[in-house]
């Protein structure tokens, strides 16, 4: 292709389109958490904010010093002039609060938990069916990513039925159990490709010379499998940070909300009538955050992960 060709030119025409479709709704969110109330509520939106502030970030991360009320429904509000940056449960007479702060760690944690398990079992499992002689084995790998194809909505009640059979419901592991395994199907077929691109020969050099099976993964197949790996890592983080409904399902108590079901509270305001726009976009970009960094920092070799599959012995 010529550079200055009208191949060329349609090329970055089509490629800038795309590129501010995807971005716009980013942009949107982040000018609307930096806008005045008067200004963001308004029938005569504007593509900028005219002023801008910062108090929706700052209500969000502050705990709220202003009284909670609790109505004679038991249901607990807000003071109607500062919005609450802590999501509130009534159980009684006492009222328990969990910061989004506190929201953000628990998705971190269970974030951090998806990948470790979803890097283990990809990687044993994706090393397996590249390189041992299993039985009906392309068989066995059609069926183990065919659940990708299926809803996870869809099997919400066995799912409740197994979690509780092994006493995981409300807490960090089952709901990592959930996001591991929802991962699996890309994490297995994105750990083959890359095995798949390693000539076999290196292993088989490795057991002549005695090395075992965990050790050749370790110290030979997993430095040439990075790009895959990484994309792995990304997919989990992806599938776990934003999740909302296995997190709205599976966990009840205050103390482990997950950051977008916090998200979800505050911007009803604490009443199903009511959405407060500022910190609902204020969170969401909060939110973005880790996620950006996460994909830039491991761009290139995801990237690479993606496409690793082209060579093989």
């Amino acid at each position: 292709m010529k550079k200055y060709s009208r191949d060329w030119y349609w090329y970055y025409v089509i490629n800038s389109v795309l590129v501010i479709l995807i971005l716009f709704p980013i942009y949107w969110t982040f000018i609307s958490s930096v806008k005045k109330p008067d200004e963001l509520i308004t029938s005569e939106p504007t593509f900028y904010p005219h002023t801008w502030t910062w108090q929706y970030y700052d209500r969000i991360w502050n705990y709220d010093t202003d009284s909670i009320r609790t109505n004679t429904w038991g249901e607990t509000s807000e003071d109607e002039e500062k919005e609450s940056s802590k999501i509130h449960k009534t159980t009684g007479s006492v009222t328990q609060t969990i910061g989004i702060d506190d929201a953000f760690t628990n998705s971190a944690i269970v974030s951090v938990g998806t990948i470790i398990f979803s890097i283990i079992v990809s990687t044993f499992a994706g090393y397996g069916l590249t390189f041992f002689k299993i039985p009906f084995k392309e068989v066995l790998f059609i069926l183990l990513i065919t659940p990708i194809l299926v809803p996870a909505i869809s099997l919400i009640i066995p799912i409740y039925k197994l979690l509780k059979g092994l006493g995981l419901t409300d807490s960090y592991l089952g709901l990592i159990f959930l996001h591991t395994t929802a991962m699996l199907p890309i994490g297995i077929f994105m750990m083959r490709n890359a095995f798949s691109s390693i000539p076999n020969s290196l292993r088989e050099v490795a057991l002549l010379e005695g090395t075992s099976e965990l050790k050749i993964i370790s110290n030979v197949m997993l430095p040439l499998a990075i790009p895959g790996l990484l994309t792995v890592m990304v997919f989990a983080m992806y599938t776990s940070w934003n999740d909302y409904v296995l997190a709205f399902l599976f966990i009840n108590s205050p103390e482990k909300t997950m950051l977008n079901i916090a998200l979800a509270k505050i911007a009803m305001g604490g009443s199903q009538f009511e959405m407060k726009w500022g910190s609902l976009t204020a969170g969401s970009m909060i939110s973005f955050i880790p996620i950006i960094i996460f994909y830039t920092l491991l761009q290139r070799y995801f990237v690479r992960g993606i496409t690793g599959s082209a060579v093989k012995e």
